[in-house]
């Protein structure tokens, strides 16, 4: 636990502040601050646990609450004003909303701040634009973080942070979209994200084809189980075509910027069941033509395209090509 991310959150005006602090089994100094920072102030509670991953932490959190709102902050990261929270909460009650979103400055290690986060509010929020652009472009709709949930919408519709291992924010979100969700938003950055190189997010990772699949065949899940009948055929479409590219730069970062290890990847990729039924020129032409973006709609057809004639020499040299000269930057 970093000192700074939780006096943050202490030097916050709003009143009714409950802070749970969850310790998933720390071994640095956090649980010591934990403690000191809980005797000092009456609004803490914590809450020890095996570690178990940021899915289960979220969920205790969740499910220890007793407020109206839920906002989540992890420890590398910080609030940055501290009127966050309440302007968060003034947007909630006016637009009676059941997730608020702010812009964020993502915090670089050598001190440098660059406001992040783009507006939605210009979107419909029932719409591919909006989804596309809040999933996959700007990443606003994505993050647990820097969000204020209302915690019965959680609840009621038992939207818990599934477990997988990497993306659970965005699968979370997915599942939260689809419930149908009044959106709300504040103009101002809510939250210093930390851009830690040591973190898992911005190491790379080996092996995560299967659990990236695996994201948008449980959506697929979770719809039929929750009975929602709304076409968000969309969000599986774009998070598998973005996947193709973003799976193919974590190979090369282990295995090298070779032809022969991203066409052996997206052999794999185009081949798998789910991927296939998925990545179909009918489905582009039923969601990539409603987004705005031209270079998106492109990028999908011709990787369909690709994928399904099997063509993976060719868009394996297209891909080592970008990366090589360092545009591959999803």
């Amino acid at each position: 636990m970093r000192r700074k991310c939780l006096e943050s959150v202490r030097k916050q005006d709003y009143p009714e502040l409950e802070i749970i602090l969850v310790n998933d089994g720390s071994t640095d100094r956090s649980p010591e601050i934990c403690a000191e920072s809980a005797r000092a102030d009456k609004r803490i509670h914590i809450l020890n646990q095996k570690n178990a991953g940021c899915a289960a932490s979220r969920n205790a959190g969740i499910a220890a609450a007793e407020g109206k709102y839920l906002l989540f902050l992890d420890a590398d990261d910080k609030l940055d004003e501290k009127n966050a929270i309440r302007s968060m909460v003034i947007q909630a009650e006016e637009k009676k909303a059941d997730i608020v979103i702010g812009k964020y400055h993502r915090w670089k290690e050598n001190g440098e701040s660059v406001e992040s986060g783009s507006s939605l509010e210009d979107e419909e929020p029932d719409s591919i634009a909006f989804r596309f652009k809040g999933f996959f472009q700007s990443g606003s709709l994505s993050y647990d973080w820097g969000k204020l949930y209302r915690r019965e919408f959680l609840t009621e519709h038992e939207l818990w942070v599934p477990q997988y291992t990497y993306a659970e924010d965005k699968a979370h979100n997915f599942r939260c979209c689809a419930c149908d969700p009044k959106y709300a938003f504040v103009p101002q950055s809510i939250v210093l994200y930390r851009e830690n190189l040591q973190s898992l997010t911005f190491r790379p990772k080996k092996r995560l084809m299967k659990n990236w699949i695996q994201i948008a065949a449980d959506f697929e899940t979770f719809l039929k189980e929750h009975r929602i009948a709304e076409d968000y055929g969309d969000i599986m479409l774009f998070h598998l075509v973005i996947g193709a590219m973003y799976l193919a730069k974590e190979e090369m970062t282990y295995r090298g910027k070779k032809i022969r290890v991203v066409r052996s990847f997206l052999k794999r990729y185009g081949e798998d069941p789910f991927v296939r039924k998925t990545l179909t020129f009918g489905n582009c032409l039923r969601y990539a033509t409603k987004i705005k973006s031209v270079f998106w709609k492109l990028l999908s057809f011709t990787l369909v395209l690709f994928l399904r004639i099997h063509a993976y020499g060719f868009l394996s040299a297209i891909l080592v090509f970008m990366s090589r000269l360092g545009i591959d930057s999803l």
